[in-house]
C-alpha cells in the first residue's frame, strides 16, 4: 500500500470514528461516547505523529522506529478502553481489547525480527522487505481486523435489560416480552425457554408479604426477567424474532 493510500485510509478511518462519536452522543450511550471520544484522539493522534515525525525520518531510522510507536499507541489504546469499560465489558469490546494486546505483541515481535534477531531462523535480522514472512503478514492482517473490531465496539451498544426496584414496571415489561415472544413458532425451543424464565420472574415480582424479603424476590424475578429478555434477544424497539445473523450481533452486544 502506498503513503498516499495510507494517509487516504487514515483519514478515513478518523472520519468514521467521528461520525460514531457523534452518534453515541446523539444516543446518549455514556460509556460509548467516553470511548469512542479517547479512540478519535488516539488514531488522531497517531496520524499527526506519522505524517510530522515518522514519515521524516530515514529509512534505517523509520525501521527501528515504526513497529515500535504503532505497538505503543495500540497498547495505549487497549489500556484506555479497558479502564473506561472494565465496569460493563460487552462481548465485541473485551474482543477487541484482547485483539489490540496481541496486535501490540505481534508489532514487538516484528520489531526484533526486522532489528534484533530473526525470528524465523534466518543467520541474520530480517531488514529487507524481500525477506518478509509469515509474521510479517499476520501482524499486517491483525491490525486491518482489529482496525474494524474498534469500530463495532463504539457503535454496538449494550443490549436491553431492566434496572429498576419497581416490580410493577417490571411486570409490565414481561408482559411485552411474552407479546413478544407470541411471534415465535409455538415449537420453538427459544420460545419455550424464555417463557421457563418469565414463568418464574412473575412470581417473584408478584410477591408480597409485607416485608423487607419482598424486594429478595423482586430482585430475583428482575434477574430472571433478564434472562428471558436475553434468551430470545428482546428489545423494545423489536417487532419480530431475530436471524442467526441477528444473534450473533445481540451476543456481541451482551
Amino acid at each position: 500500500m502506498s503513503l498516499s493510500v495510507m494517509v487516504i485510509v487514515s483519514l478515513l478511518y478518523i472520519a468514521l470514528l467521528f461520525l460514531a462519536t457523534m452518534y453515541n452522543h446523539y444516543k446518549g450511550h455514556k460509556d460509548l461516547f467516553i470511548s469512542s471520544v479517547f479512540a478519535l484522539l488516539m488514531y488522531a493522534a497517531g496520524h499527526l505523529g506519522n505524517m510530522l515525525w515518522l514519515s521524516t525520518l530515514s529509512p534505517d531510522e523509520l525501521l527501528k522506529t515504526h513497529y515500535l510507536y504503532f505497538a505503543a499507541m495500540q497498547a495505549i489504546l487497549a489500556t484506555g478502553l479497558f479502564i473506561i469499560n472494565r465496569h460493563k465489558l460487552r462481548v465485541i469490546m473485551s474482543i477487541t481489547i484482547a485483539l489490540l494486546v496481541v496486535e501490540v505483541l505481534l508489532g514487538y515481535a516484528v520489531h526484533i525480527d526486522r532489528n534484533v534477531i530473526a525470528l524465523n531462523g534466518a543467520e541474520a535480522a530480517n531488514m529487507s522487505l524481500a525477506t518478509s514472512w509469515f509474521l510479517w503478514d499476520m501482524r499486517d492482517y491483525l491490525s486491518q481486523f482489529t482496525t474494524f473490531t474498534v469500530l463495532l465496539a463504539l457503535t454496538l451498544p449494550k443490549i436491553y435489560q431492566v434496572k429498576n426496584d419497581d416490580n410493577t414496571v417490571s411486570f409490565s415489561i414481561l408482559e411485552a416480552v411474552e407479546a413478544y415472544l407470541e411471534k415465535f413458532s409455538p415449537d420453538s425451543k427459544l420460545r419455550r425457554k424464555a417463557q421457563a424464565y418469565l414463568y418464574y420472574s412473575a412470581q417473584g415480582l408478584c410477591e408480597t408479604t409485607g416485608s423487607e424479603a419482598d424486594f429478595d424476590h423482586y430482585e430475583v424475578g428482575t434477574m430472571l426477567l433478564n434472562e428471558g429478555i436475553k434468551k430470545c434477544c428482546y428489545e423494545p424497539w423489536r417487532t419480530k424474532p431475530v436471524g442467526f445473523f441477528g444473534r450473533i450481533v445481540y451476543w456481541l452486544r451482551s
